[in-house]
C-alpha cells in the first residue's frame, strides 16, 4: 500500500505540473487542470478509496460557507497587502483600463485559480494527510505538508530563500485548518483568494493598458502572510472545528 500510495502521488505530481509545460496557453492550462481531477479520481479508486472525498473534498454541511469565507479571507489579506504598498509608494501604476476590458478575462482566472488551488491542495494536503497520518503525529503532517507544498514550487526554488520562507509559511496557513477539520473547503477558499488577487496583479498589465510597477519587498508579503497565518489558526480553532462535520 505504501509502495502504492507513493506512485500514487508521482502520478499527480507530474500531472499538475503538465500546466507548466504547455506555455501560457489558458485553454491548454485548463485541460490541464481539470485532467488533474479525472486523475485524482482514478487514482483514488485504485487505492480503494471513494474518491477524491478521501482527500479533503467531501461534501458536509458548510462546506460552501467555509469556501466563501476562505475565499473572502484570502482576496482581502492579499489585497490589504497591495492597499498598504499603494499607499507607501512601493505599488504605482501607469496608464488606464476600462472594466470591458477586463470582466471576461477576470471571470477565467476566478475558475482557473479555484482549479489550481484545489488541485494543489488535494497534492500537497489532501493526499499527504491521507497517507501518512497512521505515521505521523497531526503536527508533524502540517510541517511536512508545507514542505511538500514548498518542493511543489521547484520552479521558484531558485528565487531565493525569502520565497522558500513565504512558500512555508502558505503551507502552515493551508494546512492548519485542514489538520483542524479534516476539510479541504475553507483551506482551497484561502488559497483561492489569495491566488485570485496575485494573478489578477500580475496579469493585468496583457489584459489592459494598465501597468502595474511593484516594488513591494518579498518581507512585506512574508508579514502577510504571517499575519493571515496567525488570524487563521485562531478562526479555525474557534469556529471550523465546531462547525464542520
Amino acid at each position: 500500500m505504501r509502495l502504492k500510495a507513493f506512485l500514487g502521488f508521482i502520478v499527480l505530481f507530474a500531472v499538475y505540473h503538465a500546466s507548466e509545460i504547455v506555455g501560457n496557453n489558458p485553454v491548454l492550462i485548463l485541460s490541464c487542470f481539470l485532467f488533474f481531477f479525472v486523475v485524482a479520481q482514478i487514482v483514488a479508486k485504485l487505492l480503494g478509496e471513494n474518491g477524491i472525498s478521501s482527500f479533503g473534498m467531501q461534501r458536509h454541511k458548510g462546506a460552501s460557507r467555509n469556501l466563501l469565507i476562505g475565499y473572502l479571507l484570502g482576496f482581502l489579506f492579499y489585497s490589504g497587502s497591495m492597499i498598504v504598498s499603494i499607499m507607501t509608494g512601493k505599488i504605482v501604476f501607469e496608464g488606464i483600463f476600462s472594466i470591458q476590458q477586463i470582466v471576461l478575462p477576470l471571470l477565467g482566472m476566478i475558475f482557473l485559480t479555484f482549479l489550481s488551488s484545489a488541485s494543489e491542495d488535494i497534492l500537497t494536503r489532501g493526499y499527504v494527510f491521507k497517507y501518512l497520518s497512521p505515521k505521523i503525529s497531526m503536527r508533524a503532517l502540517v510541517v511536512v505538508s508545507s514542505i511538500v507544498y514548498v518542493l511543489n514550487h521547484i520552479w521558484r526554488i531558485n528565487d531565493g530563500y525569502t520565497q522558500w520562507i513565504m512558500l512555508f509559511l502558505m503551507g502552515l496557513t493551508y494546512a492548519i485548518p485542514f489538520a483542524i477539520t479534516r476539510s479541504l473547503w475553507f483551506t482551497i477558499g484561502c488559497h483561492w483568494g489569495w491566488n485570485t488577487v496575485s494573478l489578477f496583479k500580475g496579469q493585468i498589465g496583457h489584459m489592459s493598458d494598465l501597468k502595474i510597477i511593484d516594488n513591494t519587498t518579498d518581507w512585506t508579503y512574508i508579514l502577510t502572510m504571517l499575519l493571515f497565518l496567525l488570524f487563521v489558526s485562531f478562526y479555525a480553532k474557534l469556529f471550523l472545528a465546531s462547525h464542520t462535520k
